[in-house]
């Protein structure tokens, strides 16, 4: 399934895709904006045959150790990817070929890349060449992203300006954390309506929406997958509701 859909295609649905956290070799639901704070792992392996049955056919694991340069969560993933029949995306930790290839050898389908203050677009295309299709590059980061100035986020025309550098090469899409209602940060709707706009390849939001109105937003605005967080696991979003009016 690397190939998802275009952004401008208006015959299909937004993907509706499980983000999961890891942290200490145990996964997590994301933490709830609106609940209590203290969590507990959960079931890996229960959670991911749950969402299989109910139909969706993506999940999104964030891996919080590799942000922190850990790799405990890496026999995890490789563990998750091989026994479950649904893709799997990873997000987390830096930019490195060595990682990369580590993750797509234990089956992740794609990557979530965050560049950092020292990367560049010719880091990318390194990147992108040896694994064609399978990064998700994020265009909203708060760093100096490809020597961009630093300590704000990039505005529209920043990230309308990065999807022009990165439409040459090969990658699987553009990602942004998309805001929320019930206070997840992030970029605005109509921001992102631009950059799908501008966009050659899927743009991908992370957002924590807790209802079907706020996902169909993303959808009206061309959004390709929704990575959804802590509202498929507290009830806020009923994830059958979600799987019988989404292409998921």
């Amino acid at each position: 399934m690397l190939g998802l859909h275009g952004a401008t295609d208006p015959n299909r649905t937004v993907i509706v895709i499980p983000t999961a956290e890891l942290r200490g070799s145990y996964v997590y639901a994301p933490a709830s904006f609106s609940g209590p704070t203290t969590r507990t792992p959960i079931d890996a392996a229960a959670t991911l045959r749950a969402f299989a049955t109910i139909g969706f056919r993506q999940i999104h694991l964030y891996d919080i150790d590799a942000d922190s340069g850990r790799d405990f969560s890496e026999a995890l993933v490789a563990e998750i990817a091989r026994d479950t029949s649904v893709e799997v995306l990873v997000s987390g930790g830096d930019l490195s070929e060595d990682r990369a290839e580590r993750l797509v050898d234990a089956g992740v389908a794609r990557l979530i890349v965050a560049p950092g203050r020292n990367d560049d677009i010719e880091m990318v295309a390194r990147l992108a060449d040896s694994f064609p299709g399978r990064l998700i590059v994020r265009v909203d980061l708060g760093d100096p992203l490809f020597n961009r100035r630093a300590g704000k986020r990039p505005r529209a025309e920043d990230m309308i300006d990065i999807a022009n550098e990165l439409a040459s090469i090969q990658i699987g899409g553009l990602a942004v954390h998309a805001s929320s209602v019930n206070g997840f940060p992030g970029v605005p709707l109509r921001v992102i309506e631009d950059l799908v706009e501008a966009s050659s390849v899927p743009v991908f939001c992370r957002t924590e929406a807790s209802t079907v109105g706020e996902l169909r937003a993303l959808e009206h605005v061309g959004v390709a997958a929704t990575l959804l967080g802590s509202s498929l696991f507290d009830g806020q979003i009923d994830a059958h509701a979600v799987a019988h009016h989404f292409d998921v």
